[in-house]
């Protein structure tokens, strides 16, 4: 089987990998120009002070932020940012190589003195060797941030400590694991926020040593699952994982197998089903392992790309031969393989009795600088819808033609091929009522999705010409289906939000994130309820960011409490000053809002959270959406509407309130509005958080501070008669831990809970001194079990 994965360009990956370590770890050297110090302890601090200290310089994408936090560095910071995103790309198969070397090129060319990529670096960006989940891509100031920290404090170290740790993979593991940030964008987050970037970098240094999964929730259920196969105990998950990789190799035959491999990924995975891109990629592979791929499919389109080029060329420089130099591509013998003769005909016959309304038509397809939808709709304009029958028949059409301003990014199209592949690959997609641009667009969407998959599979395809190549033969293969001139899909579902990497990030189960994932999709609504301290809102927040997407704008948050009103939560009417004058006008409120954000975008889902439901006056509140929540496809008019004027709630906005169990002084909640809400519990002794304070402190490399969980435990058993009672673990997962912070948490923030609760049992209080209750647990952990 085997943790170092090969074949498909892959040694590159882990070439350039070994190039970071031995420039930028052993040396000061540089990844890009040999020779230059560039990973330096100051360069690396300055950069750290400069991208990462800056967290808050504006609006903007990474990029846009990172252009700003780096203006006027000197070159050499530039170029140290280059390299450190380099590292950060390597690894991931989620994003194109393409796209990798742009964005490494953006960064570069600020600089003042600019570098290049040297060749051997940038072609080792292409293949990827694994997933990296959606934070990596939306946050990656977090994952680069962590390559950024790592080197400085590593420059930290004596040059014989890192010579030990590079030889020992246990001890560098240690390092990374137990390393303090000091920037503000790293402290702003949690110690397990970059654990994609931190996987990956043990992987890639140690390749033989730790596996390539990126996911630290996926190795622990690899381990549960495979746990027969530990015979030495140990908690290091890592170390059971090498265990039973050594035992899974006696049973598969060798070759490139890894905990991805279908059959044995449905051994640790219970979600994980069978998918149909696994046969379809391995007749892929087949196909191209042949040899037949560039001889029978590419050489033939390519020859035709030539000569359609040169007929653009004609078109745009004005040439009045133009035709001729068309018909050379319309003449060549395997023509036919592109496009059916009588579409070809019947483009001929239009193009030779209107050839200025021809003309036009193809310089809009073919002029500079515009996008495919761009281009399509302007050939569409003067392209008469009586030439060929159907909107596949044009498309195939235009895709014919726009093989001369780039086959490889613009293959051919037949809508038998592709209709047969979405039904083969469960490809859905939305209804027929699609324009041709549409159409094209999203068969190049599929061609791309089949490379991803490829790629995750273990085979590149280098363009979109060879994806289109390989698909038509497959389907060739799997046989032909009658003609369809119409798109008839159904509507393409939204991507599955990433809850194992959300999972890795709030260090709770992963089956626990789906269930309320699967709440929220039944009833809209949930509850989080518990103790304080347990982190509800946390949650309902990371859940909200994760369900939407990464988009910030699809997320609202709001807090009741005793004077929020139906005027501040709906609409009502506000104060304001116009032209000097005092007035009132009807403004929304973060409901109705938040409502119509979710409805302009309806592929996206919107999540309002409402913090401390409880404390708010919930009828007065809510008011007539009481009604709403339970019928949301109906509308109501609200109390300050214009007559006539109805509002509802869109499906795709879902409500994730917050509770506080422990607070006496709020009533409960009226049984009409629980009846509308799932609620989810959180509570320290309950499944999902018991325990989760253990987790924290090991995955921060605090096992020495165990103790506080014990304490925590032990003084929730004192407090259980009363079931809302209860010390969360968010008063302890405080950045840089220690015994000083347990102390001062304990004595401000612990003890005048448990004071409030006990009120009227004073004599109790002398039960939850902190000393005493440290001193059982000690001693309990001595004896092997609880005191």
């Amino acid at each position: 089987m085997g943790s170092r994965l090969t074949g498909e360009g892959r040694e590159r990956v882990y070439g350039a990998a070994d190039l970071w370590v031995n420039r930028a770890l052993k040396s000061d050297d540089s990844l890009f120009t040999p020779g230059a110090a560039i990973w330096t302890k100051d360069r690396l601090g300055d950069l750290r002070e400069r991208f990462l200290d800056r967290p808050d310089v504006g609006d903007g994408d990474f990029y846009q932020r990172l252009e700003t936090q780096l203006g006027d560095s000197p070159a050499e910071v530039y170029q140290l940012m280059g390299e450190a995103l380099h590292f950060h790309l390597l690894m991931t198969s989620h994003v194109k190589g393409d796209t990798k070397r742009q964005r490494i090129d953006r960064v570069l060319s600020w600089s003042p003195s600019p570098v290049g990529i040297p060749t051997e670096l940038a072609d080792a960006l292409y293949p990827g060797i694994g997933g990296t989940g959606a934070d990596f891509n939306t946050r990656p100031q977090f994952h680069v941030g962590f390559v950024i920290e790592f080197a400085e404090r590593w420059k930290e170290l004596g040059q014989a400590e890192r010579q030990r740790m590079l030889g020992d993979p246990w001890a560098f593991k240690s390092f990374a694991n137990e390393l303090e940030f000091r920037s503000r964008t790293l402290k702003s987050g949690s110690q397990s926020t970059p654990g994609v970037q931190r996987e990956g970098m043990l992987h890639l240094v140690f390749p033989d040593a730790f596996e390539c999964v990126f996911s630290i929730n996926q190795k622990r259920k690899i381990a549960s699952a495979f746990k027969r196969f530990v015979s030495e105990q140990t908690d290091d998950v890592d170390a059971q994982l090498a265990q039973i990789r050594a035992e899974l190799e006696k049973r598969y035959k060798p070759g490139d197998h890894h905990f991805y491999w279908p059959e044995i990924r449905a051994q640790w995975d219970d979600s994980f089903d069978y998918d149909p891109w696994d046969d379809f990629v391995s007749r892929a592979k087949n196909f191209v392992a042949s040899g037949k791929l560039r001889e029978q499919e590419i050489e033939f389109k390519t020859r035709i790309a030539a000569k359609l080029e040169a007929a653009r060329d004609a078109v745009l420089s004005g040439a009045d031969d133009w035709r001729d130099v068309l018909e050379e591509a319309f003449k060549d013998k395997n023509f036919a393989h592109i496009i059916n003769w009588r579409l070809r005909d019947s483009f001929r016959q239009w193009r030779d009795s209107q050839p200025d309304a021809a003309l036009d038509a193809i310089r809009a397809l073919w002029a500079e600088g515009l996008t495919v939808s761009d281009r399509i709709r302007g050939f569409s304009d003067h392209f008469p819808a009586d030439v060929v029958r159907g909107k596949g028949s044009r498309v195939a059409i235009i895709s014919m033609l726009l093989m001369g301003v780039d086959a490889a990014a613009y293959p051919p199209f037949k809508i038998t091929a592709f209709n047969k592949a979405y039904t083969r690959l469960e490809y859905n997609w939305p209804d027929r009522n699609v324009n041709e641009a549409e159409m094209y667009e999203r068969a190049l969407s599929f061609l791309d999705t089949f490379m991803q998959e490829a790629v995750a599979r273990g085979l590149t395809l280098n363009d979109r010409l060879e994806a289109q190549s390989v698909v038509w033969r497959i389907i060739e293969d799997y046989g032909v289906v009658g003609e369809q001139d119409e798109f008839e899909d159904e509507p393409l579902p939204p991507p599955e939000p990433d809850l194992d990497a959300l999972a890795d990030n709030l260090l709770l189960p992963v089956d626990f994130l789906r269930e309320v994932n699967d709440l929220l999709e039944e009833k809209k609504q949930v509850i989080f309820q518990g103790p304080p301290g347990t982190g509800k809102t946390y949650a309902a927040r990371a859940l909200a960011r994760c369900l939407a997407g990464g988009d910030e704008d699809a997320v609202t948050l709001v807090q009741f409490h005793p004077s929020y009103a139906y005027e501040d939560f709906v609409q009502g009417f506000r104060p304001t000053l116009r032209d000097g004058q005092t007035g009132f006008v009807i403004r929304d409120g973060a409901l109705v809002r938040a409502a119509e954000r979710a409805r302009a975008n309806p592929d996206t889902d919107h999540f309002l959270i409402i913090d401390e439901i409880n404390r708010g006056n919930l009828a007065k509140v809510f008011g007539e959406l009481y009604f709403l929540l339970e019928y949301r496809d109906e509308a109501v008019e609200l109390q300050y509407s214009e007559s006539g004027e109805k509002f509802s709630l869109p499906e795709n906005l879902h409500i994730i309130g917050t509770m506080n169990t422990a607070d006496r002084s709020i009533a409960l909640v009226d049984l009409a509005l629980r009846r509308r809400f799932y609620f989810v519990e959180f509570h320290p002794d309950k499944w999902p958080i018991n325990g989760l304070l253990r987790r924290w402190l090991a995955e921060n490399g605090l096992s020495d501070m165990a103790w506080v969980a014990d304490v925590m435990d032990s003084a929730n058993r004192k407090l259980s008669d009363d079931p809302h009672a209860a010390i969360g673990p968010s008063y302890f997962m405080r950045e840089n831990l220690d015994d000083a912070k347990v102390e001062r948490a304990w004595e401000h923030g612990v003890l005048p809970y448990i004071e409030e609760r006990l009120f009227g049992e004073s004599e109790r209080l002398d039960e939850f001194a902190l000393d005493r209750l440290r001193a059982a647990a000690e001693r309990g952990a001595a004896d092997g079990g609880d005191a």
